[in-house]
């Protein structure tokens, strides 16, 4: 079975108007904005990967998804599983989750632990909650008309990962961004009361893009050479087409996508003054995604990004 047949499943079961019929990166409960993400070793994270980079890790993907709702960080819940005998690794860990939660005000209020057997892949969950008074963008409120607008970049944590399969002892920005991914709170809070809808880019630009438009009921023209890149990811894979194309479907990236209406220009809005915000594209009608770059039409590659299958 593979994630959107399973989510299809449970739509059936989460029928409360705080799950937005799961078309969505969070539920919203009043001024509550709710989300949880699970890592696992070996799909989210390397084994070999420090276990302190695991906890920031851990943490900066909920708040990634606070971000793409504008809330401000709240409290979070902890699912810990224990391993090693001796808890070294497990120490480790909750010092990146310490570190990520000083630096973005996530308070930690509660959790549970559970003792895996020896030798067990670690799967580690984690809740955030959030608050907000503004308007709680959805993924369904795209308009055709609208334009599509990249806060961060792509790319990088999917060429980190890959020079970390090639040799475990790579380093860099590229390895960084991978192993401790920034979430754009700020840039979030300044974009959501705007946005008809906005996201973070988790499992790769077009398959969460493709998303997007499905919930919206509409299709997304996508420029290709518009795509941000870091100067890091171009050092190592470069900017042409292929390279642009792996950046699109590469996932990990965190960044937000954000639909806005079309009279707009959101550099208007309370950015921080860091934010890199790139316009990628145009919501329209219909229900298709299309690519193009200066060359002309870009076929859609078969996978547009990760989506979680079972083996």
């Amino acid at each position: 079975m593979n994630e959107s047949d399973l989510i299809h499943q449970l739509r059936a079961i989460a029928t409360d108007p705080a799950a937005r019929g799961l078309l969505d990166d969070a539920a919203v409960l009043g001024e509550l904005v709710l989300t949880h993400d699970t890592i696992a070793e070996g799909v989210h994270y390397l084994p070999e990967d420090p276990p302190a980079s695991v906890g920031w890790k851990l943490a900066a993907v909920n708040l990634s998804d606070l971000a793409a709702k504008g809330a401000t960080p709240a409290g979070a819940l902890l699912s810990l599983t224990i391993r090693d005998e001796d808890g070294t690794w497990e120490r480790g860990f909750l010092d990146g989750i310490a570190a990520a939660c000083e630096s973005y005000g996530l308070p930690l209020i509660g959790g549970d632990t559970v003792a895996l057997p020896a030798g067990a892949p670690r799967v580690l969950g984690l809740t955030a909650l959030g608050r907000t008074t503004a308007s709680v963008p959805a993924r369904s409120g795209g308009q055709p008309g609208d334009t599509l607008w990249l806060a961060g970049t792509v790319g990088d944590s999917a060429a980190g990962l890959q020079l970390l399969q090639a040799d475990p002892r790579s380093t860099g920005p590229l390895v960084d961004i991978f192993r401790r991914p920034v979430p754009l709170l700020a840039a979030g809070r300044a974009l959501a009361p705007a946005a008809s809808a906005m996201m973070d880019v988790s499992d790769g630009l077009l398959l969460d893009c493709a998303r997007l438009v499905e919930a919206s009921g509409c299709g997304a023209e996508i420029d290709l050479d518009a795509l941000p890149l870091s100067r890091a990811f171009v050092a190592e894979r470069g900017a042409g087409r292929p390279a642009r194309l792996f950046a699109a479907t590469g996932g990990d990236d965190y960044a937000l996508l954000a639909a806005l209406p079309p009279a707009l220009d959101p550099f208007t809005l309370s950015l921080p003054a860091d934010a890199r915000l790139t316009r990628i594209g145009t919501l329209v009608d219909g229900a298709s995604l299309t690519l193009r770059d200066s060359q002309g039409a870009v076929p859609l590659p078969e996978r547009l990004g990760h989506e979680h299958r079972s083996s």
